[in-house]
């Protein structure tokens, strides 16, 4: 499809979107793409970028601000629907001062500090899936590692199991389809069913928190205020279900991918065994490099502008496909390889940057690391049993399994 190319009018390249052997291994076409190119398309035309440096500059500059309700309005989304009224208030969907406001109110009740209390939790919740398996010594990762992050944001965010129960059955199946490229009807459907329930229920309990306060991070969201102003109800009933939701989808996703990757790399993983302290860290930041949680993050232009030798219109949609800049040799050396022993300072594209970067990622981060610890410390042996595939036209990044086998040592 042709496109404003750089000089003149040429064609520019595709990025397969639509064919399921790009999403089986989309790292290669996108290191030719971008070795050649600076940037290419989406099938429906959209311009995408693919280097690290055009896709920290992009983050970085003012003529460029997130994906508001647009985002969803393409994927057949429209007003009335709870995941539509949901999105009308999320902290991802808002820029300028209004974003700023949000992120400051928030961050007064969500310190660094605070997410060290869930290592403790996230550690013993994934050495005890090691040990109830030990008989067997195998199960499938992908089925049974989200009550991790389940439970273990339950005990971060203090709301008692009985009060989490019946919504984390509502979540089971998953709302993640809604926000990829290939929506439909029944998706859409899911997707309402599960944001309804969803905020219904942190509905319930903000009432429950006014009446009754707690030393609790929703009572400190209720109490949080800024120059006067406080988060209104409907924003915080988002706010919260940002943290409490974002924080097991993509978490599981990539505590899958941990468990992964180390088993494909054994030498990485006895790397980590011999010091699970002091690599855990550079293990889930080459995890988050190399398998990262989003497929892509997208901005949209507020003015007339130039970038990566294009020419953007006011308005128009512009994507980042994480695996681009995520493996570009310009910023990692031999990125195609696993390492957990580069950098841990040197981040990667995976929790975006800017004003945008991730809101929940140090919470994140701190329950990746456990899971690495704890998978060094307990799972020996460790080797995959079959194939993971990974899913065609996602957002969140999911293999359909990760069988595997290993020997338990307490």
């Amino acid at each position: 499809m042709p496109t404003n190319y750089g000089a003149g009018m040429v064609a520019a390249p595709v990025v397969p979107l639509d064919e399921d052997s790009y999403w089986a291994d989309p790292y290669p076409i996108l290191a030719e793409l971008r070795d050649r190119h600076r940037s290419a398309v989406e099938p429906d035309g959209s311009k995408v970028l693919l280097r690290w440096a055009d896709a920290e500059e992009t983050k970085k500059r003012a003529e460029f601000v997130n994906e508001g309700l647009e985002y969803i309005e393409r994927r057949g989304f429209r007003p009335g629907d709870p995941l539509y009224e949901w999105r009308r208030y999320s902290v991802g969907a808002r820029n300028g001062e209004d974003h700023r406001r949000l992120r400051s109110l928030v961050n007064r009740a969500l310190t660094p500090r605070s997410v060290d209390r869930v290592r403790e939790v996230v550690y013993g919740h994934v050495r005890d899936l090691l040990e109830r398996h030990r008989d067997a010594g195998e199960f499938d990762v992908r089925q049974e590692i989200r009550t991790v992050p389940f439970l273990s944001i339950v005990a971060f965010l203090e709301i008692e199991p009985s009060e989490a129960v019946a919504i984390g059955q509502q979540m089971a199946g998953g709302a993640g389809e809604a926000f990829g490229p290939n929506v439909t009807q029944e998706i859409r459907d899911r997707a309402n069913g599960v944001f309804a329930a969803l905020m219904e229920f942190v509905g319930e309990l903000v009432e429950a928190r006014r009446s009754r306060p707690r030393d609790d991070l929703l009572t400190r969201l209720i109490e949080a205020e800024e120059d006067g102003h406080r988060l209104s109800h409907d924003e915080l009933i988002v706010l919260f279900t940002n943290i409490f939701g974002g924080a097991i989808e993509t978490t599981a996703s990539l505590m899958t991918s941990t468990f992964l990757e180390l088993a494909a790399h054994p030498d990485q993983l006895a790397l980590l065994r011999a010091d699970p302290d002091g690599l855990k860290r550079g293990t889930i930041e080459e995890v988050l490099r190399y398998r990262p949680g989003f497929t892509s993050t997208g901005n949209v232009a507020v003015a007339d502008t130039r970038i990566a030798g294009l020419d953007i219109a006011e308005g128009e949609k512009i994507s980042i496909i994480i695996g681009g800049p995520n493996r570009d040799p310009a910023r990692y050396a031999d990125p195609d390889r696993f390492d957990v022993t580069r950098d841990p300072t040197r981040w990667s594209f995976s929790f975006s940057m800017g004003p945008h970067f991730c809101l929940g990622q140090a919470l994140a981060r701190a329950e990746l690391q456990e899971t690495a610890a704890a998978i060094a410390r307990h799972a020996h042996d460790l080797e995959l049993t079959a194939t993971p595939q990974w899913l065609p036209r996602v957002m969140v990044n999911n293999v359909d399994q990760c069988p595997i086998r290993y020997r338990f040592e307490p």
